[in-house]
């Protein structure tokens, strides 16, 4: 994607006329830290995806299942079926086709193999950094949708879940994996829900923003690589360089085929996409209504996801969930999410204390903590299960009146 042009103003005052209204106080106080990353969000908030939804516009006017047929044979490189397809949709499977230069996928050996290790480490940190991207505005495009904010809603998270886990195994991100479609399949139905938003009269671009903006790609990229990377030490993983560096390059590749902007993929380099996490949330507004309805969503749907239906399990379940991600995410911010106000002092410490004498199990005891480990990974891959990967993409913007997706 092609870089957005600077306004050739050093101070930024020129680009402050022009960024949405409600990222310019957030702007302002993200100058002060960081210059020249604050403006590249401001840019990248009117920024979409050209490509996709070049795609996705050259097939509106489509049958819905003849549009998924098309999808899957974009997915299959079925060249036959596909030549039935729009140029422009064809454009954007052979844009994804073939990996960028830097991709290479025995470089994220070490990454996979401490993802697995830590899998009971890594999923926390990954529902927490995925409540932290329900604080932008990212939670005011889904919300329009009521995918999460509904009866919807743990389907929504076995989905990312399951997209998760799945790039993460090896050989997902290659041509035919289930990685490389899943995060593919992503890409166009930001697309699609861009169009349905931007074809209605609630979001206002001047205000807002480009609805599910480069920059929010961006930022979603960097909690779910750099973010959940902190996340996970801070719970115990014991994540060498080469570990959090092969990580750092799988989230860099699916973030590419999602659609993330190269630019904003930072080349990998965990401390700047750390960096530019946090500037994205200075620049972010307050997290308001649609913030604070869907982080509760979120962990209302947890039991559900996980198998609890006895009150009990679910309180216990939901509370532990709020004070971890209240520990997490630290109070102003939990606050702001209407997380409830739970004891945290101590708990980090605990939690790295347990995960301790579970590693030194493996060393007295491998075949024991193999289990132990093998039992966990099995759960989690329990709670990601959904049906066949559908290729479906919605075809109206709320859920309930769309046909399943």
């Amino acid at each position: 994607m092609v870089r957005p042009t600077d306004t050739g103003d050093p101070e930024g005052n020129a680009l402050l006329t022009r960024i949405p209204v409600i990222y310019r106080p957030g702007y302002g106080k993200a100058r002060a830290h960081d210059p020249e990353l604050a403006a590249d969000y401001m840019r990248y908030t009117m920024v979409a995806d050209p490509l996709a939804d070049a795609a996705i516009e050259s097939v509106a006017g489509i049958d819905t299942r003849e549009v998924t047929r098309l999808i899957r044979a974009g997915m299959d490189r079925e060249t036959r079926f596909l030549t039935r397809a729009p140029r422009r949709f064809r454009e954007f499977f052979d844009g994804v086709e073939v990996p960028p230069p830097w991709w290479d996928s025995a470089a994220t050996h070490s990454g996979r193999k401490a993802f697995h290790e830590y899998s009971d480490l890594f999923i926390p940190a990954f529902f927490v950094a995925t409540v932290r991207n329900a604080a932008t505005l990212i939670a005011k495009a889904f919300h329009a949708t009521g995918r999460v904010n509904s009866r919807f809603g743990p389907r929504r998270i076995r989905q990312n879940t399951r997209h998760f886990i799945e790039i993460m195994l090896p050989g997902a991100l290659d041509r035919f994996g289930e990685g490389w479609r899943l995060s593919v399949r992503i890409r166009l139905v930001h697309a699609q829900i861009r169009r349905l938003i931007r074809s209605g009269k609630d979001w206002d671009e001047t205000v807002y923003g480009t609805p599910l903006s480069s920059a929010h790609m961006g930022v979603a990229s960097a909690n779910f690589s750099a973010t959940v990377l902190g996340l996970a030490a801070r719970l115990g993983a014991g994540l060498d360089r080469d570990a959090r560096a092969g990580f750092m390059q799988i989230w860099r590749y699916a973030s590419w085929l999602i659609g993330t902007p190269e630019e904003l993929l930072f080349e990998g380099d965990e401390a700047r996409t750390r960096e530019w996490a946090d500037i994205a949330h200075i620049c972010e507004p307050p997290p308001g209504e649609e913030s604070i309805v869907i982080s509760k969503a979120l962990f209302d749907a947890l039991p559900g996801i996980v198998g609890q239906s006895a009150p009990g399990d679910v309180r216990r379940m939901v509370s532990n969930a709020h004070r971890i991600a209240r520990a997490l995410l630290g109070h102003e911010l939990a606050d702001q999410l209407a997380i409830p106000r739970l004891r945290t002092a101590g708990l980090l410490t605990l939690l790295r204390s347990r995960r301790h004498v579970q590693r030194m199990a493996h060393l007295v005891a491998p075949n024991v903590a193999s289990v132990w480990r093998g039992a966990s990974f099995a759960f989690l891959l329990d709670a990601a299960v959904l049906d066949d990967l559908s290729y479906r993409i919605p075809d109206r913007l709320r859920t309930e009146e769309a046909t399943p997706w």
